[in-house]
């Protein structure tokens, strides 16, 4: 899974990744035999500082790369998302999952809703409340289960059941 999200966020991306570790300990605790892939999270936070013209590239080969990439949004899309958002979509065979943990009552979005809007037929996305709501925690599990049905049961057609 490569998480794309801005700084809004922080403690969801540290949940997601704690979901995904407790889901993938679960496997190695059984001791499948049969078990021919790892569960892991890729966030940029993980990384060294680099010097570069183009900071986000790599972080856009690597969302393109992943077989999820799952974009956590609350306040805001930074341009690092965006960029993001746009090379997994250039892909085929990639999973974007996007979750707008939408705040109650009137919020600025800087640009959000506009954001959402433009691309709404390029990719679904599910609104849930804010972060921290039960809704939320859900569709982060959501994105796992169905990410861990898909690596288990190859014969599975859909992936992603998303909703606007």
């Amino acid at each position: 899974f490569f998480i794309s999200s801005g700084s809004d966020v922080v403690d969801q991306r540290d949940l997601f990744e704690g979901m995904v570790r407790t889901a993938h300990n679960q496997f190695r605790i059984r001791r499948d035999p049969n078990r021919a892939f790892a569960l892991d999270v890729d966030r940029w936070e993980q990384d060294a500082p680099i010097v570069t013209d183009n900071p986000n590239a790599e972080f856009v080969r690597r969302a393109s790369n992943a077989h999820s990439t799952v974009v956590l949004l609350s306040k805001a899309v930074r341009p690092g998302t965006r960029e993001e958002i746009e090379g997994v979509l250039n892909q085929n065979d990639v999973q974007l999952s996007v979750i707008w943990m939408k705040q109650p009552g009137p919020v600025r979005d800087k640009g959000l809703r506009k954001f959402l809007k433009e691309n709404e037929n390029k990719f679904l996305y599910l609104v849930t409340g804010p972060p921290d709501s039960p809704e939320s925690i859900l569709a982060m599990f959501r994105i796992i289960a169905a990410a861990l049905a898909d690596i288990t049961h190859g014969a599975r057609r859909e992936l992603f059941y998303e909703s606007r």
